[in-house]
């Protein structure tokens, strides 16, 4: 797990540092704060080998391109869309952990030697399998170098070149790579999407753990099936007697659903959900909380969330309020006179505090 993060000149932030990160955190703020750029910065920092992941973090913010591989697409993540200072990102690991990890992403002109160092990088790609005999031509093209660095992972320091004309493949899957997950807020999963792994995580035997993660919203559910009626993927839940579609149970049963089941079946290192509060009600807020704890216990996963609702961060409190040891962190983020953003951290004395004053005015005021 991370202890703490730097954000250098990406998106809204100039310089931002934040300490004593917890298993799940939840980051609030007012709109415009950069809660959901930083929730960016961290999906670009755990996957620096994914150069498609900066598209995608586009297209979830409705920002789509016909060539989604110019220059337009990535000089958005420089902070005032100046590529003249690199991105710098940087995560530091717990105190038990050797993880320490660095990600830089800079602009480079298309001179001699940056398509030199691109051939070299492509003609090792292909060794490696990750591409194939297709050319890519340079001509006319900016370039941009995304630099990973972690001293556990024998490979050392390694460079991404994204031209602008040509599609380079997804680099997810290398070994050394770390598992990260975001669901964006305007994230909906296609029914052929949730029926894979709704699949993977019954192939693996971990359905009846799936039910219990659920038994937070319906606790007389006692099993699940995938259903192919004509030619419509269809998943019930079984509630006594009756097997009743899951899409029937309410937007908040459908959201958690689509949490447990990507945590279940991918069991990332890193999940992200922005706007965690999307389709929940109140009243099962703090039973969705305490899920979402237990899941990140028992699979090891680091959570990251935002909100703008301060009912969620009341009930995340009474969640983890008794917890030993106590692994969750609230984050606010606040701008300052100056514009910079940065990062105020309430570890369980903290939110103590928080409780006895105004919960309301942490995310509003």
């Amino acid at each position: 797990m991370y202890k703490s993060f730097r954000v250098k000149n990406f998106r809204c932030f100039k310089d931002l540092q934040i300490n004593d990160l917890g298993r799940v955190n939840l980051i609030a703020g007012k709109n415009n704060t950069g809660k959901t750029a930083l929730m960016e910065a961290i999906s670009v920092l755990t996957s620096p080998l994914s150069p498609q992941m900066l598209y995608g973090l586009q297209e979830a913010r409705g920002i789509k391109n016909s060539n989604k591989y110019r220059r337009e697409s990535w000089l958005h993540f420089f902070s005032k869309f100046d590529s003249s200072i690199p991105i710098q990102l940087e995560g530091i690991g717990t105190d038990s952990s050797d993880l320490h990890r660095e990600v830089s992403l800079s602009e480079i002109p298309n001179d001699m030697d940056s398509v030199t160092h691109f051939g070299q990088y492509y003609n090792r790609a292909k060794e490696l399998g990750l591409i194939g005999d297709a050319p890519l031509s340079l001509e006319g093209t900016v370039l941009l170098q995304l630099s990973f660095s972690q001293p556990s992972v024998s490979v050392g320091t390694t460079d991404v070149y994204i031209p602008s004309n040509a599609a380079l493949p997804d680099y997810a899957h290398i070994a050394h790579e770390q598992q990260t997950l975001f669901i964006p807020a305007r994230s909906e999963p296609q029914d052929d999407w949730v029926a894979e792994q709704f699949t993977n995580i019954d192939i693996n035997r971990d359905l009846k753990r799936l039910v219990g993660y659920l038994e937070v919203f319906e606790s007389g559910l006692t099993d699940l099936r995938l259903h192919l009626l004509s030619g419509n993927i269809l998943i019930s839940g079984q509630v006594d007697t009756l097997q009743i579609p899951l899409k029937l149970m309410g937007d908040g049963f459908n959201r958690f659903f689509y949490f447990a089941i990507t945590m279940l079946s991918h069991k990332p290192q890193y999940f992200l959900i922005d706007e965690i509060e999307n389709g929940i009600h109140h009243s099962v807020q703090k039973k969705v909380w305490q899920a979402i704890g237990q899941m990140a216990r028992e699979l090891d996963i680091q959570v990251f969330a935002t909100t703008h609702s301060y009912e969620m961060l009341r009930a995340a409190y009474e969640a983890f309020k008794d917890d030993d040891p106590y692994e969750f962190r609230y984050h606010r983020l606040d701008r300052k006179a100056d514009g910079n953003i940065e990062a105020v951290t309430y570890n369980k004395f903290g939110m103590d505090a928080v409780a006895a004053f105004d919960f309301e005015y942490e995310v509003r005021g």
